[in-house]
């Protein structure tokens, strides 16, 4: 409230007071007008209160505003003249503004002055003794009423400070807060890190910018659906709405480490490797979980690079390595070979054999080691699914396979490579077994506690020392070669790097036209080891 509006009110209220017992004394004893002071007290009152309404008191020291009540006092004074009315009580307003804002010495004086102009000024009818217990009488009455007021007003006072420091703190702690957030949400926003906080209903609570770019949401409603797409794989399923991240993440449950594919907006395919982990909240707070999604196509095209470059190099170096070694061989065979010429064949081929033990060497330990998950597998399960899958190949050829053995064989494992090994065991298998032959798959438990798997068949078979060179990468037996049967040389690499990446091994035996034998025994609970 500015100090205009406080002098207005308490003076409307003043003088609204003097005009209604103006109205009285006119309705009931209009005889009391002959009192030529009570005139004159009610004309200064409004004449004060004109006054009043017309200086700008924005611009008057709050000391001239004492000024008012003080004439106030005076006009009230110059009242108490008329007989039979005892108009003294009109001074509790003048008392009550002046012990709201100023202090006791100026009530004190307000209420000398009131009492001054009630012996002086005031109908002194009757004996001295009543007039002086009147005036004792008003004094202490609006002594106290000014004390009371006053005090009142000091609390009050002091209450609202306090309450304003209390606010002004507040105030800090609140840009304090907003300022951390702010620089929280800086720092999260500069990670490349996808991070987006979900509610138990499904609802994004909170998202960075890196999850913003990845799945193409703009600003901050997460409410709408993102262009980006979650498939099964590249170039796979679409993901049900019920099983992508945000909705697993949203019933509870824990991810860690999984690989999922997005179609991005810019149709981009990108793989994502997500985890979660549940965030802290107060007890009347709902649960909410907080999702990690890191963008790792980059690392796997790197990889897949390097995939490249090892076999571009393994082609490049080994096979012309190979050829010179061979030859090599082929002339230290010749019995007119002179002693000289022979023993730099040698050296020559002792040479060739190192550098094909160094690209050896160098493309294994270039070789990304793979990752083995540890989870329940049932590799009866797997070998019914890829025996259907070739089975239609193997219908065509006039193949017999058959399945037998334990009907249930769990064990601890990566359940897609252990796939992706019994596919290329079967796929050698069915190509390499001529029209009308068998194929035989048993599982079982061996007397150590391993698992087993056994595929044998009545194919073209191999000779020792295809057996020596079967997994050399590249590798293909001369028969393999002369059949037509295409193959790239990389599948018994693949199948050896899976076995051995669970702590199994492989073990194979065949006779050229008798066919081939491979075992795989695998341990119940696999290794935790990630060496491939």
């Amino acid at each position: 409230m500015s100090r205009r509006t406080s002098i207005w009110r308490w003076q409307l209220i003043f003088i609204g007071t003097v005009v209604a017992v103006a109205v009285l004394v006119v309705a009931l004893k209009p005889i009391i007008f002959a009192a030529p002071l009570f005139g004159a007290g009610l004309l200064l009152a409004m004449l004060t209160t004109i006054v009043v309404l017309l200086l700008p008191w924005d611009r008057i020291p709050v000391a001239g505003v004492l000024v008012v009540p003080v004439i106030d006092i005076l006009a009230i004074g110059l009242t108490t003249q008329a007989p039979d009315i005892r108009l003294s009580f009109l001074w509790v307003i003048p008392i009550a503004w002046i012990a709201s804002y100023y202090s006791m010495i100026a009530v004190v004086g307000g209420i000398a002055l009131s009492a001054a102009s009630l012996l002086t000024v005031g109908n002194q009818s009757g004996v001295l003794s009543d007039v002086v217990l009147r005036m004792l009488i008003t004094a202490l009455a609006l002594g106290f009423l000014g004390t009371t007021i006053h005090l009142g007003m000091r609390r009050a006072r002091a209450a609202r400070r306090l309450l304003r420091r209390r606010s002004e703190q507040i105030d800090q702690a609140a840009r304090r807060a907003q300022t951390h957030e702010r620089r929280v949400t800086q720092i999260i926003d500069a990670l490349d890190i996808a991070l987006v906080a979900v509610g138990a209903d499904g609802r994004i609570l909170k998202m960075n910018d890196a999850y913003r770019r990845l799945y193409g949401v703009g600003g901050t409603d997460g409410a709408l659906p993102a262009p980006a797409v979650e498939y099964d794989d590249r170039e796979g399923e679409p993901v049900p709405v019920d099983r992508t991240v945000l909705a697993r993440a949203a019933r509870g449950e824990t991810i860690a480490g999984e690989r999922a594919w997005l179609f991005d907006a810019h149709g981009s395919w990108r793989a994502l490797e997500v985890g979660t982990q549940p965030i802290a909240s107060d007890l009347d707070e709902d649960r909410a979980v907080l999702v990690v999604i890191e963008d790792v196509t980059e690392v796997l095209e790197l990889a897949e690079e390097r995939r490249l470059m090892s076999a571009i190099l393994n082609h490049e170096l080994r096979n012309p390595l190979t050829a010179i070694v061979g030859h090599v061989d082929l002339l230290l065979e010749r019995p007119d070979l002179p002693p000289r010429a022979a023993d730099q064949l040698r050296i020559v081929a002792s040479a060739g054999e190192r550098m094909q033990g160094l690209v050896t060497t160098a493309l294994d330990a270039s070789r990304p080691r793979a990752r083995v998950l540890s989870e329940p597998v049932d590799l009866r399960t797997l070998v019914d699914a890829s025996v259907s899958s070739f089975l239609p190949t193997a219908t065509a050829n006039r193949l017999q396979v058959q399945v037998a053995g334990a009907e249930s064989l769990l064990i601890s494992g990566d359940a897609f490579r252990l796939r992706q090994a019994i596919d290329n065991l079967l796929s050698n298998a069915v190509k390499y077994t001529g029209a009308g032959g068998s194929i035989w798959i048993r599982l079982s438990r061996t007397g150590e506690g391993l698992a087993e798997l056994t595929i044998e068949d009545t194919g073209t078979g191999m000779t020792a020392a295809d057996l020596e060179r079967l997994f050399q990468p590249y590798f293909r037996s001369e028969r393999a070669t002369s059949s037509g049967v295409s193959g790239t040389g990389l599948g018994m690499v693949v199948v050896r790097d899976i076995v051995t990446a669970h702590g199994g091994t492989i073990d194979v035996s065949s006779e050229p036209g008798a066919g081939t034998r491979m075992c795989v025994r695998l341990p119940r609970r696999a290794e935790r080891s990630s060496a491939a």
